[in-house]
């Protein structure tokens, strides 16, 4: 494993570049996918450069975009969106990877590379079911058909997409398989995700096919159980060492830790708060990870009698933690935070103060403006800091480091998967798979040897019902936020609501087209704007088109009770 990790390293982002270059031992093989001699190109490198697109925009969905506000494990108290009327983002980028892969899978069925054909495959269903996962109907039969003349390709539904996917999967899984012992070699230093170990790639094509059927647990739980229940019985990933966990190489931006605060400026990092919802949720069942990923709050506040106050005075700082009297609170304009009664309070216009001693979170959605004046803050400029509000863990401020990855697909999820799939009588042992999925947790944050203190606590220790298999998994998925937030879309679980000055009273389900599909392919455009179902919420926000806004439904959501 580390090997593995130093040959990823070292090879992220450099392969990226050869995939882009030329090199005097390479010149006839190694070409640009977007320029000339198309016929010539490496479909090693070809594929590098899309897992790297893959893992970059993973990992920044996963931590840095709003979809980590959105499932509150962070909000931002400065330069942020905690107001859920983000549109996202991502369309153009998936496209170009798309057309990377399928270039690398034509050149390999061209070579007859069967390991290169099914690791293409992988990697272009992964895509459009990225695509599909975020916007809905999608261009997918006829998306990557450029060369034949089809320049304006018309958008498939979203049921078609999925099975589609799983199919391809499964395809490529089979592919693998059948052929072990006469597969061509693919250099480790080129693949970067599994080191040219072509097991563990068929264990990751069927634990997406895993996730994606369950995907579909509600919408078509007749299909998706038997897909499940198949899919169980084939090779999964199976422990820490098969998940495909990238390290950040910490060479660029790009490859590097989201929201570190070493490149650029130092607000980056420092305007990234911990959430509230969070924070409560790790406090309830004294969580061992909020060591690791937040840190301690630099000035806690304490509202005492005024005869408890060193040194006299109403509002003093003494030895690290800031006094005030609690006669000078006024109850009519101020409230000691609750979680309780904060959101009624905010709604009643009162400032709130948070008297947590070790860890202060920023609450969701809690102000109109951005909330750097939250908590009392002495230094309230956008971008200033607050000594009152908890940082993430300084590890998270660095570019590179061994708990700094972008986790596209975590041993921990395949656990809470069975697990999930076994409380619905798709599979066996929802315990003992709940179990492994916390210890898988707490092992690749480095902390694995405190799960028998956390498994024995009441909170902790095994109910049987899907609230807790779910606050797990969602807790598991700290840094996965992407993956988290589709898990709540389906479930409704955990159950978080928007903030008080939230955009809309309930949490977006899809990202919005991007404009120039609109523009340019305006008739197949239109037609899958039919494929969306208007709700009550589609026209919360104004200045969108028609249905196609964050609260309309794709077919996923249409005719279940979940998320809202």
């Amino acid at each position: 494993m580390d090997t593995f990790k130093k040959i990823i390293r070292v090879t992220l982002v450099g392969l990226t570049l050869m995939a882009l270059s030329c090199d005097n031992d390479l010149v006839d093989t190694n070409l640009n996918p977007n320029g000339v001699n198309l016929s010539e190109a490496n479909p090693s490198f070809l594929l590098t450069t899309v897992m790297s697109g893959i893992t970059q925009d993973v990992g920044n969905k996963g931590f840095a975009e709003p979809l980590s506000a959105y499932m509150q494990y962070t909000q931002k108290d400065a330069w942020g969106n905690n107001n859920y009327d983000w549109e996202g983002g991502g369309w153009e980028t998936y496209y170009d990877n798309l057309r990377t892969a399928n270039l690398a899978y034509q050149r390999a069925e061209e070579m007859n590379l069967k390991f290169h054909q099914a690791v293409a495959m992988i990697l272009k269903a992964h895509l459009f079911a990225l695509l599909t996962d975020y916007y809905g109907d999608i261009p997918y039969s006829q998306a990557l058909q450029g060369n034949d003349g089809v320049s304006l390709p018309q958008y498939d539904s979203q049921e078609t997409v999925y099975k589609g996917v799983i199919s391809d999967l499964e395809i490529a899984s089979q592919l693998l398989s059948n052929n072990q012992g006469s597969l061509e070699v693919f250099i480790p230093e080129q693949d970067i995700y599994f080191h040219g170990d072509s097991k563990k790639w068929i264990k990751y094509a069927n634990s997406l096919a895993l996730r994606y059927y369950m995907r579909l647990s509600a919408k078509d739980p007749s299909y998706a159980g038997a897909g499940v229940q198949k899919t169980l019985a084939k090779p999964l990933i199976a422990s820490v060492d098969d998940e495909l966990a990238v390290p950040y190489l910490g060479i660029s931006s790009n490859d590097s830790q989201p929201g570190n605060g070493k490149q650029g400026s130092p607000s980056s990092f420092t305007r990234i708060k911990p959430c509230n919802t969070l924070i409560e949720a790790m406090n309830a069942l004294d969580d061992p990870r909020r060591n690791i990923w937040f840190a301690p709050v630099e000035v806690p506040i304490k509202v005492v009698p005024a005869n408890e106050v060193p040194g006299g005075g109403d509002d003093v700082v003494v030895d690290g933690v800031r006094y005030i009297n609690e006669a000078t609170i006024d109850p009519g304009s101020e409230s000691i935070y609750d979680p309780l009664t904060w959101y009624q309070d905010r709604v009643d216009g009162l400032t709130l103060i948070d008297t947590s001693s070790v860890y202060v979170g920023l609450p969701v959605s809690v102000m109109v403006q951005e909330p750097y004046t939250y908590n009392l803050n002495p230094q309230p400029v956008q971008g200033g800091g607050n000594v009152h509000v908890s940082l993430l863990n300084e590890q998270f401020n660095a570019v590179s480091g061994p708990n700094l990855k972008s986790r596209i697909f975590s041993y921990a999820e395949v656990c809470f998967l069975k697990a999930e799939a076994a409380l619905k009588g798709w599979g066996t042992d929802a315990e003992g798979n709940y179990n492994k999925g916390i210890q898988a947790s707490l092992d690749t944050w480095g902390i694995g040897d405190q799960y028998s203190d956390y498994i024995d606590n009441s909170e902790v220790a095994y109910d049987g019902t899907l609230t807790q298999v779910m606050e797990q998994k969602w807790i598991a998925n700290f840094t996965s936020a992407s993956e988290a937030y589709m898990d709540w879309r389906r479930t409704g679980l955990p159950d978080i609501q928007t903030g008080p000055y939230a955009k809309s009273s309930v949490i977006p389900v899809r990202f919005v087209y991007p404009s120039n599909e609109r523009d340019n392919n305006g008739a197949n455009y239109n037609a899958a704007l039919s494929g969306l179902e208007a709700t009550d919420h589609t026209d919360d926000v104004a200045g969108y088109v028609e249905d196609d806004t964050p609260w309309s439904k794709t077919w996923l959501l249409q005719g279940v009770s979940e998320p809202w």
